[in-house]
């Protein structure tokens, strides 16, 4: 059990661009900007899609390193946002107050309709940074990997030794993706924005390609393993999307304008 930990700290430090090792004290930390591919993106591509509509599966409170919220904001695109926690979602619906062209789901993307459950971090107290809300999954061992990340190799005195106390886990309802177009009619999909700690490639693969395509698809790799994250490369390729890498996220652009080369994957 402590080696999948290990191992899920490994792949959050290296998605963070930290190399880990052992030592006493704290290491520095040095952060470097990055060009935001997907402003780029997005500043040309809706001039000539002016019926823009998006989706957003793991949409948090819409601000936190959210990328797209000041876009929305600015242009008023149409979209449905898909949020598993409730009272994140409500937050969710606070940040958007006045938006009335966009739609939002309190619900999990699941491979069936009903109920799943989804592990996030209890802070009764208040204690705790709010962006630890962001480290919720469906999967319970990338909760524990996050809490054991941040309080034992960033120091973050507010986490308890007993980290895993502060893992809650709820019912929640869950809709497929076929549902979630069909609920609301949708026929376009201009741009699919997924952040799902480490849940990405199955959304991937549970989404109707067949029946709609997005033209970009925006989706954090880092969490995936090695093998996953090639055959998510390779799958999305098969299906004509061109592959550009931007920090911990990549972003896939059908038709793109591309070049052959070597898309790597981060280490397992």
């Amino acid at each position: 059990m402590l080696q999948i930990v290990h191992k899920l700290v490994h792949k959050i430090s290296s998605a963070l661009g930290y190399d880990l090792t052992l030592r006493a004290d704290r290491p520095q930390v040095f952060e470097y900007p990055f060009i935001n591919t997907l402003e780029l993106i997005l500043h040309t591509y809706p001039r000539q899609n002016s019926d823009f509509f998006f989706i957003q599966i793991g949409a948090h409170d819409g601000n936190s390193a959210d990328p797209i919220h000041q876009l929305v904001k600015q242009h008023h695109w149409r979209g449905l946002l898909i949020e598993p926690q409730i009272t994140v979602f409500e937050r969710l619906k606070q940040t958007y107050a006045g938006e009335d062209q966009l739609v939002f789901e309190n619900a999990a993307v699941g491979a069936e309709d009903g109920t799943a459950t989804l592990y996030t971090v209890r802070d009764e107290q208040s204690v705790l940074p709010f962006w630890l809300s962001q480290s919720a999954s469906l999967d319970r061992e990338q909760v524990r990997g996050a809490l054991y990340y941040w309080k034992y190799v960033r120091q973050l005195d507010a986490i308890p030794d007993d980290y895993e106390s502060l893992i809650a886990a709820l019912p929640i309802p869950a809709l497929t993706i076929k549902t979630l177009l069909a609920k609301h009619q949708i026929q376009q999909l201009d741009l699919l924005v997924i952040d799902t700690m480490g849940f990405d490639f199955e959304i991937i693969k549970m989404f109707p390609f067949d029946v709609l395509k997005p033209a970009i698809i925006h989706f954090e790799h880092s969490l995936l393993s090695s093998a996953d994250q090639e055959r998510c490369f390779k799958y999305l390729a098969s299906l004509g999307y061109g592959l550009t890498r931007v920090s911990v996220d990549t972003i896939a652009y059908l038709n793109a304008p591309i070049r052959q080369g070597r898309y790597s994957v981060s280490a397992a």
